[in-house]
């Protein structure tokens, strides 16, 4: 009886559960007839809620809209790139450096360094500091922002490794690529994006682009900047190649400003020459001028003491080009065999692809298998787990496999930027790093135009896949 009793309790509850979610369903009806609240309205306030868990860098890179420019606008920035690589390439003529090839210190204060490269800021006297009319330099487009008493900074030194590997770190492609580089070299960029293309790279200059884009970075006082950015090669007066990357500030009535979000439109002019000092050094120069808009001289100190501290982030350059050339080639060739079933189907979750690189990308191990690098056999007492790189697949040994950070944007997220380490072996790495910077990103931009979008998916699916 006592059974019987518990049962018809329990479904005595079931049944009230029930009536109650159909009463609260009923009166959810009821509610959205009386409001006039339609399917349509229900998603679109389910979106804006989702919207609200985006973080504010997100939310402004979300809204600012594509620039839509003129070609007597477009013109006018390429005439103004044109004259202001001009002006810094002379004042870097002008620079006066001692023999051991430092600023005159009456000039200059070092403020940090880290392995070669070490940041300046200049002494400025009480007849030049910033007047009113910095920031209409900065907005005019002007080409001296040199005259108009702003904080400068100077960055000299050396990074070791090949002009093309800085240029291919330094070159702003995409979106993605601005935001992959940013988070692996650290620059202090939290979210950036581009905004129009003015001139594209070629197979004849593929470091050659000029682009708006905008940054957004979270100094002392949060601030953002919309730029034009030029990258490329040029010859100096010696004949040899110097490589250029120009940021600076230029309003566009199209663009919004972010002051609700207690973001500050800030104006910066920042120009850096590369050139090949020795077969492995590559000299560094980088001139900059910040109007932060603010007359609080100690916000303004600690933001320029970090933006040293983000200079220095060039030390890593040839790093970011290693690790792009890496992935560049872990899309080659784990997504050689999926272009088609890639191309085939435009579903993000192709079973063609996505399998196919899921399973070339984990190898079953088979009896008798060794090290591709040293040929020392898996398995028994006291012998090595084999590990499969991230590149060609194969198993090699713990002694022979290094982990490397690998940062590429996700492909269900875009203001996602996975940062993941991945084991490869040695012989890719040895293999990534010959690799010419130059033939590479040539491929990215021609040969390989349209894999290049079918398979960067595949890429972060192996990424996502693949263990530590």
């Amino acid at each position: 009886m006592r059974h019987v009793a518990r049962s018809q309790m329990r479904l005595s509850q079931s049944h009230v559960a029930s009536a109650n979610k159909t009463v609260l369903d009923r009166a959810i009806a009821l509610w959205r007839q009386v409001c006039g609240e339609s399917v349509l309205h229900t998603q679109e306030r389910d979106r804006l809620q989702s919207s609200t868990t985006m973080s504010k860098d997100d939310l402004m890179a979300q809204s600012l809209p594509r620039l839509q420019l003129s070609s007597k606008d477009m013109k006018a920035i390429l005439e103004l790139s044109v004259s202001l690589l001009e002006t810094n390439l002379t004042q870097q003529k002008e620079l006066r450096l001692t023999r051991d090839g430092f600023p005159d210190s009456r000039v200059w204060r070092e403020m940090q360094r880290k392995e070669g490269v070490r940041v300046f800021k200049e002494f400025q006297s009480p007849n030049s500091m910033p007047s009113g009319n910095s920031a209409t330099c900065m907005r005019a487009g002007i080409a001296h922002p040199e005259q108009s008493g702003m904080p400068s900074l100077l960055m000299l030194g050396t990074v070791a490794g090949s002009l093309n590997d800085v240029m291919y770190a330094s070159i702003p492609t995409s979106t993605d690529s601005m935001r992959a580089r940013s988070k692996f070299v650290q620059d202090g960029v939290v979210n950036s994006k581009v905004l129009c293309c003015v001139e594209s790279p070629s197979a004849d200059d593929p470091f050659h682009t000029l682009n708006v884009t905008w940054r957004y970075y979270s100094l002392s006082e949060p601030r953002d900047y919309t730029c034009i950015e030029a990258t490329g090669l040029l010859p100096n007066d010696y004949g040899e190649l110097v490589g250029f990357h120009l940021v600076h500030s230029l309003e566009f009535a199209q663009l919004p400003v972010f002051r609700n979000y207690g973001v500050e439109r800030a104006n910066m002019s920042v120009c850096t020459f590369f050139r090949q000092k020795t077969s492995t050094l590559v000299e560094c120069y980088t001139r900059g001028y910040f109007d932060f808009h603010s007359s609080n001289d100690m916000l303004n100190n600690i933001s320029l003491h970090t933006i040293s501290t983000q200079w220095l982030s060039m030390a890593r350059y040839v790093e970011c080009a290693q690790m792009k050339k890496l992935v560049w080639w872990m899309r080659v060739r784990t997504g050689r065999d999926s272009f088609a079933s890639s191309s085939q189907s435009s579903s993000s979750t192709s079973s063609g692809g996505i399998a196919g690189i899921r399973q070339h990308a984990r190898p079953r191990v088979q009896a008798g298998t060794r090290c591709r690098v040293c040929n020392r056999g898996f398995g028994g007492f006291l012998r090595t787990t084999p590990r499969a790189c991230a590149c060609c697949a194969e198993w090699v040994c713990k002694r022979c496999c290094v982990k490397k950070q690998m940062c590429v944007v996700s492909s269900h997220n875009k203001s996602k930027v996975n940062d993941k380490k991945l084991v490869f072996c040695a012989q890719c790495i040895a293999e990534g790093s010959k690799s010419d910077a130059a033939l590479i990103l040539r491929e990215e931009l021609l040969g390989h135009r349209s894999s290049y979008s079918s398979t960067r998916r595949t890429t972060m699916e192996t990424m996502e896949t693949l263990d530590d």
